[in-house]
């Protein structure tokens, strides 16, 4: 029944064993809901735009009887002038979150850092590209972010060298910070939703080996193996001379993971992350294919690879080496068994055995690899167009998510634009 909501009538209610209200017989829409727990809460019933709603006033102890008519008092007059307090609540409470993660610096640390963390695989790269590319921005509030200020960046990085391609794969970093920060509210809009990327050649880097670079290669992957065998020998000649138990000989193949690696590389196209995330359970020897799992894959998605006669034969043959691990084992385990991390160092002494090896000018000690671990990838991908695969059929092996990534191997594709202006010759 209702009576006037006062400190008196309010404190004398009990809880019951289910929720119930009171409503003010003063005000109208105005009441008060009882917990069985005994929480009170004070709400204001309006209609609007023929739809009833009601708006949390408070909780009885922070807001007291007449505090709440007065709340309500404010909410009835902002109804009657046609705004409706859910929709403003709401507005506040976004313009809130704005404020609070205004600046690219603490959007990055406070929220989209976390989540990338959670999601991403190469999340501490893709945050230390964006924390250095746009070092001089960090203290910039978001909503300062628009077309013209990233243009100005991006001809600024093009005076310094940048090519079109790695200046939209900069520039799609911030583009997809802000996008989380419109899909959190903290933006209401995203303000490069219309900017353009820089026109690119779609082809892109695409390095694979030569013929003789690939036997290059293969003969120094043979060769660093025989240097290991020796090299085993002459240390267990030191450690008899001394008394010591010699090692165990190094085997006639696959002395270590190096070899297995790279071939597998070449004649399956996986990625690194791919390569050393894979586990022998996502090796099936019996039917000659191996899963890349959607954990490991940069797609996200799963995807099974078949194994040509050299890939099945080098698995098969590392497998027995490794002694038949069980499925949870890494195909490529670290020292520990664990996930490999790194193969830099080996990787960098097979370039300089294959001859795919650049000194520096200014310091011999120094250089770089011409090909690198992941242009196994590229190499696999090449002689799969050369042979005359369709580019769907490669797109499907290598795992990419759009066809426009396959595109870029399209003009190796045999005599493919010579028979097309033969067809129109007289």
């Amino acid at each position: 029944m209702p009576e006037k909501l006062t400190k008196r009538t309010v404190d004398a209610l009990k809880p019951r064993e289910a929720p119930y209200e009171v409503r003010d017989d003063t005000l109208q829409g105005l009441l008060l809901r009882v917990q069985p727990s005994g929480q009170k809460t004070f709400y204001f019933d309006y209609r609007l735009n023929g739809r009833r709603n009601r708006h949390k006033l408070g909780v009885n102890g922070n807001v007291s009887p007449d505090g709440a008519r007065t709340l309500a008092l404010a909410v009835a007059g902002d109804v009657a002038k046609g705004i409706d307090p859910q929709v403003r609540r709401k507005a506040e409470r976004a313009k809130v979150e704005r404020d609070r993660h205004s600046t690219l610096g603490t959007f990055l640390s406070e929220r989209y850092a976390p989540w990338a963390r959670a999601h991403l695989k190469s999340a501490e790269f893709q945050l230390a590209r964006i924390q250095s590319d746009y070092k001089d921005k960090l203290n910039e509030p978001l909503q300062s972010f628009n077309p013209f200020m990233v243009e100005g960046i991006r001809q600024r990085w093009k005076k310094d060298g940048g090519k079109p391609r790695s200046i939209n794969r900069d520039i799609q970093r911030l583009q997809s910070v802000l996008s989380r920060a419109v899909e959190w509210g903290v933006l209401e809009r995203h303000p490069l939703a219309g900017l353009k990327p820089l026109k690119a050649d779609k082809t892109g880097r695409v390095r694979f080996l030569t013929a003789a670079e690939e036997t290059s290669l293969r003969k120094a992957l043979s060769s660093r193996e025989d240097a290991r065998r020796k090299a085993r020998i002459r240390f267990n000649s030191w450690r008899v001379a001394r008394n010591k138990k010699p090692l165990a000989e190094r085997p006639a193949d696959l002395v270590d993971h190096i070899k297995p690696l790279v071939l597998l590389a070449l004649n399956t196209g996986l990625r690194r992350g791919e390569l050393l995330g894979l586990t022998w359970g996502a090796v099936n020897l019996a039917s000659k294919q191996l899963t890349v799992t959607a954990e490991t894959a940069k797609s996200g998605h799963t995807r099974r690879v078949p194994l040509n006669a050299e890939a099945f034969e080098t698995l098969s043959a590392w497998h027995k080496r490794a002694g038949k691990p069980g499925t949870e084992a890494f195909v490529f385990p670290g020292e520990d068994g664990e996930r490999m991390k790194r193969i830099d160092t080996a990787w960098e002494s097979l370039m300089k055995r294959a001859g795919l090896w650049i000194k520096d000018k200014t310091d011999p000690k120094k250089g770089r690899a011409t090909f690198r671990l992941h242009d196994c990838r590229h190499h696999f991908a090449s002689r799969l167009v050369q042979a005359g695969v369709d580019l769907y059929t490669v797109k499907e092996l290598l795992g990419h998510s759009e066809i426009t990534m396959t595109e870029r191997y399209s003009h190796l594709a045999p005599d493919n634009l010579s028979i097309a202006v033969e067809k129109v010759s007289r």
